[in-house]
């Protein structure tokens, strides 16, 4: 059974316990078919993260407020460092940005990554 389908089966499995399924093979699940379907469920929940939205402030470019925090692209003349609640975001290599463009794309797999290590992934 495909993991995005292990949720189904279950809910239509334990709707027919619930409802007078007499088959006790029907009522049972693997230890590991539970822990798949828990897992493709976080799994999609990472896969159809939105892009953060943004607005300008001054001459800073400011993410709205998420999970992590509040994402902030500041121009250094000519490049660009992100932070995030004001502090640097280590994890960009390639700091300095050239663009805004590439700060912003940095800052939506970081934040993308948190929710990750968040979620056990």
């Amino acid at each position: 059974m495909k993991k995005k389908n292990l949720a189904e089966g279950y809910a239509l499995k334990e709707y027919a316990r619930v409802n007078g399924d007499s088959n006790p093979i029907n009522r049972c699940f693997t230890f590991d078919a539970i822990k798949a379907a828990f897992n493709a469920g976080r799994e999609s929940v990472v896969e159809n993260i939105p892009k953060l939205s943004w607005s300008n402030v001054g001459s800073e470019k400011m993410s709205n407020p998420t999970l992590v925090g509040v994402y902030i692209v500041v121009p250094l003349n000519p490049s660009f460092k992100l932070e995030l609640n004001n502090g640097f975001v280590s994890r960009t290599i390639n700091f300095p940005f050239n663009t805004k463009k590439e700060a912003m794309d940095a800052a939506n797999e970081d934040y993308k990554s948190r929710i990750k290590k968040a979620l056990w992934l």
